[in-house]
């Protein structure tokens, strides 16, 4: 009996439940940059490539080529709305708009959506010819 009840215990400890917490998709870590479209053409990465580092507490660093600076910021996500959005505010030295945008979160792939120069968030994914849109591609950095 003892036995019985002990294989009945671990199978019932073991086995997920329908309340198992799933892991939820995160944008935070390192995302490094496959492409990018504005205004229906594509950017050309930059020498020295270029990434974006989302930190669990609302901090952004974007590394383009070889700058030795990274720009900074913080981001703010709505996951709920349909497409996600995503705002990031640079620092208020630099006095510049925030920028409003979309984002999708596909396994290691995150493609970012938005309007150029503070403009209007879009609401698809994708830079028509003259737009004032710009849709980047990052692949998620392997950890090291």
């Amino acid at each position: 009996m003892y036995s019985s009840l002990l294989l009945g215990l671990a199978v019932a400890v073991g086995a997920p439940g329908k309340d198992a917490p799933k892991e939820k998709a995160s944008i935070v870590g390192t995302w490094n940059g496959e492409k990018a479209v504005a205004g229906g053409k594509d950017l050309p990465v930059p020498e020295g490539g270029v990434s974006f580092t989302f930190t669990e507490d609302g901090k952004v660093m974007v590394t383009e080529g070889k700058r030795e600076k990274p720009d900074t910021g913080t981001y703010k996500l709505d996951p709920k709305k349909d497409p996600a959005e995503i705002d990031l505010t640079p620092p208020p030295e630099k006095k510049e708009k925030v920028v409003l945008g979309i984002y999708k979160l596909d396994g290691d792939t995150l493609t970012l959506c938005f309007g150029k120069d503070g403009g209007a968030r879009p609401t698809k994914f994708e830079s028509p010819e003259g737009s004032q849109v710009i849709v980047i591609t990052l692949q998620r950095a392997k950890k090291e």
